[in-house]
């Protein structure tokens, strides 16, 4: 009896043992790849975020730059053309105005000196002839 008592004792703890190193490595295995499958997802959801905002950020900040960019050549741009084209009108008109101006004041010296040298010389003549001319003469031969 003792015989099988100690078989049965072993009998169990051999099982018990078994069971318990089974149970165990199960356990043990289960929670491995638990954990392996979570810090794989993590990270691969992690590296796919990072990526993502990487890839979103860089692209918004070369959007943005080149938006402005093109804003501020296109801004800088018809502002030296507008700039330049006022520049030129006001020139254009400034010139005009001046040659104008000074034509009409030539124009208006030149009649002056003409009418006034005229006049006077009009007037100089006829009083020279005037005076010149007897009087008497005049009358005997009409």
């Amino acid at each position: 009896m003792y015989c099988t008592v100690l078989y049965c004792t072993v009998l169990y703890s051999t099982v018990l043992y078994c069971t318990i190193l089974y149970c165990t490595i199960l356990y043990c295995t289960i929670l491995y790849c638990t954990v392996l499958y979570c810090t794989v997802l993590y990270c691969t959801v992690l590296y796919c975020t990072i990526l993502y905002c990487t890839i979103l950020y860089c692209t918004i900040l070369y959007c943005t730059v080149l938006y402005c960019t093109v804003l501020y050549c296109t801004i800088l741009h018809y502002t030296v053309l507008y700039c330049t084209i006022l520049y030129c009108t006001i020139l254009h008109y400034t010139v005009l105005y001046c040659t104008v101006l000074y034509c009409t004041l030539l124009y208006c010296t030149v009649l002056y000196c003409t009418v006034l040298y005229r006049t006077v010389l009009h007037s100089t003549l006829f009083h020279t002839l005037l005076s010149e001319r007897p009087i008497c003469a005049s009358r005997t031969k009409i």
